[in-house]
C-alpha cells in the first residue's frame, strides 16, 4: 500500500508531496527507502482493511472537528437536507456505524474490533477521534470523506438551533429513484478539489 509517512522529513498532512508518500506492505512494513519517514502508527487500519476487503483501493483516516464533536455530543448524521448537497445527504440515508473508543487503533486486534462494527460499510466513525472512510479509489473514498464532514457540519450547526426535523420519507424515497441521486461519477468534484488546493 501507498501511505503518507511520519518523521522529521515529512512536509505536514495539508503540504502533503509525492515524497512524503511511502511503499509498505499491510503490517505496516516500510518498503520502500525513504529516509526520516516511517508508516504511521495507524497503519493497520489500512493494511487490515485493504487485506479483508480487497474491492477497496483507497482509504482516508482523518479527525475533522465536526465528527470529532457530533460523535461526543451523540448527534446523529441525519438526512436534513436534500437538494442542498446531494452526495452527502446519501450518506445520511442509513445509520453510520460508531465505534465506541475514542484511542488511537495502532494494533491489528484494535482494528479488527472497529472492523466489526464497521461491517460492509465504507464509513466508520470512531468516537470522539475521528473516522475512517474507504472507496473503491483514492478519489471516491476523499470525496465520501469531505462530504461525510459537510454532513456532520451541518448536523453540528442544526443541533445548536434545536430540533430540526430529519427530511420526510416522501423525499428520501423520490431523492432514492432519481437518476444519479448523488452517486455519479466523482470525477468533478476530484477536478473541483484539485483546483481548489492548488489555489490555496
Amino acid at each position: 500500500m501507498l501511505i503518507r509517512g511520519r518523521g522529521k522529513e515529512e512536509s505536514g498532512l495539508l503540504f502533503t508531496k509525492s515524497r512524503d508518500v511511502v511503499r509498505a506492505d499491510f503490517d505496516g512494513v516500510k518498503l520502500s527507502k525513504h529516509l526520516g519517514l516511517k508508516t504511521p502508527n495507524e497503519s493497520c487500519i489500512h493494511g487490515e482493511l485493504y487485506r479483508s476487503r480487497p474491492e477497496v483501493r483507497g482509504i482516508v483516516h482523518a479527525h475533522p472537528p465536526s465528527i470529532v464533536l457530533t460523535s461526543m455530543a451523540d448527534i446523529e448524521l441525519r438526512p436534513i437536507f436534500g437538494g442542498y448537497d446531494p452526495r452527502a445527504m446519501r450518506l445520511a440515508l442509513k445509520p453510520i456505524p460508531i465505534f465506541p473508543s475514542s484511542l488511537t487503533l495502532h494494533s491489528k486486534d484494535q482494528v479488527l474490533e472497529m472492523m466489526k462494527v464497521m461491517g460492509d460499510s465504507d464509513i466508520c466513525i470512531l468516537r470522539g477521534h475521528g473516522v475512517v472512510v474507504c472507496g473503491k479509489t483514492v478519489e471516491d473514498a476523499t470525496i465520501k470523506a469531505i462530504k461525510l464532514d459537510a454532513l456532520a457540519q451541518l448536523n453540528l450547526q442544526a443541533a445548536s438551533l434545536g430540533k430540526v426535523a430529519t427530511i420526510s420519507e416522501e423525499d428520501q424515497h423520490a431523492f432514492l429513484n432519481t437518476r444519479g441521486a448523488g452517486g455519479g461519477s466523482v470525477e468533478p468534484l476530484w477536478r473541483y478539489y484539485s483546483d481548489w488546493v492548488r489555489r490555496g
